[in-house]
């Protein structure tokens, strides 16, 4: 707090003593208490039993698609992914109806090639997973044009004299009228 001549303080020291005064209330009041530490999302993931079996089945399924994609050409690959496997029997889904079919050709040699890799494997079954994309954006409803609501700013356009208010108004005047 510096004082002026005359004897006044200044405005800053003022503050000064404002901020000094609300950091010492500060302290006075009890600590809050914190909340517990976050805990990694895969240590969670590790740890609550249903979560690890479905974390433990997806990568089961992308190790498996990783592997029925190494003996399928690039193209068709990309498309196909592992769905799940129960007793012995491996489900494959496709993109699209075409994909599915020239899978079915190939899934005669699938399971033997699965089998050398060390995969139990008795056959495999296709199915067809067509995913949407996000809905299209809905259109908003033109507004129409009340002819009866709006017949009093028609009658002001001819009152008023010429601009663009008229101007545009009378315009509206004859679209809202089919003119």
């Amino acid at each position: 707090m510096l004082p002026r001549e005359g004897g006044q303080k200044t405005h800053a020291g003022r503050r000064m003593r404002d901020v000094f005064g609300m950091m010492a209330s500060f302290a006075a009041c009890p600590a809050v208490p914190r909340p517990p530490s976050c805990r990694p999302l895969g240590t969670v993931l590790q740890t609550d039993a249903q979560l690890g079996q479905w974390t433990a089945r997806q990568r089961e399924e992308a190790a498996l698609t990783k592997l029925v994609r190494r003996h399928l050409p690039r193209a068709l690959a990309e498309r196909v992914r592992v769905a799940g496997v129960h007793d012995g029997v491996v489900e494959l889904t496709a993109s699209g109806g075409a994909i599915a079919a020239a899978l079915r050709q190939r899934t005669t040699a699938l399971p033997d090639l699965l089998r050398r890799e060390g995969v139990a494997v008795t056959s495999v079954r296709i199915r067809v997973a067509i995913t949407t994309g996000p809905p299209a954006a809905e259109r908003a409803p033109g507004r129409t044009l009340d002819v009866a609501a709006a017949a009093p700013l028609f009658d002001l356009a001819a009152r008023l004299p010429n601009g663009p208010l008229r101007d545009v108004l009378s315009r509206w005047s004859r679209r809202a009228r089919g003119r």
